[in-house]
């Protein structure tokens, strides 16, 4: 039978594998695989087991169930499992039984990890006032505070985050024995938030990321290491701020650190440190690189990307991020890095055993959303096919790549994608799609828009102009003050070679799209040019000066100002705003935001939309998605990311498209 072309629905029926997680010995593999319920609007996941050879099994049976961790002697299965309206430490014991619920905590857990013996388990659990709450908060009887428990009384700078929401009660650190009946102990208390937490290797301390001090409630993420005993007392700075991830070992701390200063446009760098955080040094210090996945895509799953020391203690694992695709490498002691994968895909996660040198890993590419592969002995090998049933059915369309070139040495990687169906005349509309960061990076992985428009008759243009990641410091800080110059370049640089070297694309119906910075360079494009006959801007910067006090963080991007606020010199604001050009556009335009977004809020979306359909030069469209968070393509409930793909199919076709 002839395969058939995806619709926008079909992307509910793709599979996922995610936090792959590896057995002490090897032996096992566990794993979440991930799925949408059309019926219930959700995300769904269950923890499946295989082994080399074997197929999978299901080893939980709840519906919510996710980051998966075998204790150190490989015996038991801890993970989260959520129930009605919280999230839980669940424990299986491996030779058989039953799971059972390990904690019972009010406000549920966001994070956890074994202690070395396997006799404790940390975990991250909002703290209030009432302190360490292990029963559901009873019913309140007085009125006023019943009807009033909705509002939001704000105090400190960062209040809010996107994805999370208002800030209530801040994640703290508490440990409990990993046994029946046990009771948990707090460690860290409010006002300060702990993120990453993981053990030292001599079970007697933990170290955690936070950002502590009178000027905590500044920086978002900016955040420094700290550690602190197993039975609590004074937390300890290890590390300043700019830490993003660590591993603690047997002699040495692994730190994962980039610098502030850049606002996000460094690398993220491998650090090696003693245990107290002292003779700190670069661990490959001409490694142009950055550390951590960077890769931009539609329908990503979440897997372990951070620091692993190998078992011998001689070098550090951790992925990182080049030239569109995702690796992962040993940084030896010598300041070497070995890769240990290679190949057009991104590894977007990782275990590894602690004895017998196998590697779990999670591997995508343009043909595969995500599976679960073994590596060992320098072999790789692909474990599961969960999108099988997928792939027999749908068509894929082709996607090559080359690298654009201005004729002095600078290269543009770029992708193209024609239409599944050649239009009779040879001519189709295409679309360019800008990725959002803009510090990511498009790569060699499955992008489910990019084949939904191909389906429908589309080519797809996209690249990584300069801003993105993966190309090492100097390519990605060219834009860190000015955006829709040197990008801009680079984008129709891009597009202009895509246009020359393939025959099918109609340049004179050329459609832009794209979302968060995506969507800035589109609303900035369309401000500029005329030459698009139709754009797409999702969840977008529109005014830089209402961003500042609008934005979870948005007083950050005074640094890219030289550090002067809009009520002081509003002229980088009004330069690098979209807004400050809307009497250009002409060119239809639809607008997407999330009610529930953050870090670009709604409130942007309706500057644009109102300022378009006031001057009344360009059709205009403004779609709003309530409780949604700016990822919601991403991560959001599933009927609404199936509504997003059908109207940006519609408005291209309504305005690109023409029968031939």
């Amino acid at each position: 039978m002839p395969k058939a072309p995806v619709t926008a629905q079909d992307i509910l029926r793709i599979r996922l594998g995610a936090n792959v997680e590896i057995s002490p010995d090897g032996g096992l593999i566990a794993y979440e695989e991930v799925h949408q319920n059309p019926e219930t609007n959700e995300t769904r996941s269950r923890i499946r087991g295989i082994r080399p050879g074997h197929a999978p099994w299901d080893l939980t049976t709840g519906e919510r169930d996710k980051r998966p961790q075998f204790s150190p002697d490989g015996s038991r299965l801890a993970f989260l499992r959520k129930g009605k309206q919280e999230t839980q430490v669940w424990i299986l014991p491996l030779s058989g039984g039953e799971a059972w619920q390990l904690t019972r905590v009010a406000g549920g857990v966001s994070d956890y990890t074994w202690s070395p013996d396997g006799r404790l388990i940390a975990f991250t659990t909002p703290l209030g006032r009432e302190g360490l709450q292990t029963e559901p908060r009873p019913e309140e009887k007085d009125p006023e505070r019943r009807f009033t428990a909705d509002v939001k009384v704000i105090e400190e700078l960062a209040h809010k985050l996107d994805g999370e929401g208002y800030f209530k009660d801040p994640p703290c650190l508490c440990t409990i024995k990993a046994c029946e009946g046990s009771a948990p102990l707090a460690l860290t208390f409010p006002p300060y938030r702990v993120h990453d937490i993981g053990f030292a290797a001599d079970g007697r301390s933990i170290y955690f990321l936070s950002r502590r001090g009178e000027d905590y409630d500044r920086e978002l993420f900016d955040l420094s290491l700290y550690r602190i005993g197993v039975e609590g007392g004074d937390a300890e700075e290890i590390a300043p701020v700019g830490v993003e991830g660590f591993a603690a070992g047997a002699q040495s701390l692994a730190i994962a650190m980039s610098d502030p200063k850049e606002m996000g446009y460094d690398n993220t760098r491998l650090y090696v440190a003693g245990l107290d955080g002292q003779d700190r040094r670069a661990a490959a210090p001409d490694f142009d690189r950055t550390l951590g996945n960077a890769a931009i895509s539609d329908v990503p799953a979440s897997g372990f990307a951070g620091l692993s020391w190998a078992a011998d203690g001689q070098g550090v694992y951790g992925i990182y991020s080049d030239e569109g695709t995702c690796q992962l490498g040993l940084f030896h002691p010598d300041g070497r890095v070995e890769p240990k994968t290679e190949g057009r895909h991104v590894v977007y996660g990782y275990s590894v055993a602690r004895e017998g040198g196998r590697i779990a890993l999670l591997i995508s590419n343009l043909g595969d959303p995500g599976n679960v592969y073994l590596l060992e002995n320098g072999r790789l090998e692909r474990l599961t096919d969960l999108n099988h049933d997928f792939f027999a059915q749908f068509e894929l369309a082709e996607t090559e790549f080359f690298q654009a070139e201005d004729g002095e040495g600078h290269k543009v990687d770029t992708w193209v994608v024609p239409p599944l169906t050649p239009p009779a005349s040879g001519k189709a509309p295409t679309v360019l799609m800008i990725h959002g960061g803009p510090m990511s990076m498009y790569a060699h992985t499955y992008f489910f828009e990019v084949q939904l428009l191909a389906a429908q008759g589309f080519g797809v243009v996209y690249t990584n102009p300069r801003g993105s990641q993966g190309y090492g410091f100097e390519f990605c800080r060219a834009i860190q003050r000015e955006w829709g110059n040197l990008d801009l370049k680079d984008i129709y640089l891009g597009l202009d070679a895509a246009i020359a070297h393939h025959s099918f694309i109609d340049a004179d119906r050329l459609g832009v799209g794209g979302g968060s910075y995506g969507g800035y360079m589109t609303n900035w494009i369309v401000g500029h040019t005329d030459r698009f006959k139709a754009a797409v801007s999702g969840r977008s910067v529109v005014d830089w000066q209402a961003m500042f006090g609008s934005g979870d963080g948005g007083w950050g991007w005074i640094d890219r100002a030289g550090g002067v606020p809009p009520w002081r010199d509003a002229a980088w604001y009004r330069q690098q705003s979209p807004i400050t050009y809307v009497d250009n556009i002409v060119t239809p335009l639809l607008i997407e935001n999330q009610e529930g977004d953050l870090r670009c809020p709604i409130e942007q979306g309706m500057i644009l939309y109102t300022a378009v359909k006031w001057l009344g030069k360009a059709p205009v469209r403004f779609v709003r998605y309530p409780d949604e968070f700016h990822g919601m393509n991403r991560g959001g409930k599933p009927w609404h990311r199936v509504h997003r793909l059908k109207e940006i199919v519609r408005w291209y076709r309504r305005y690109l498209y023409s029968e031939d």
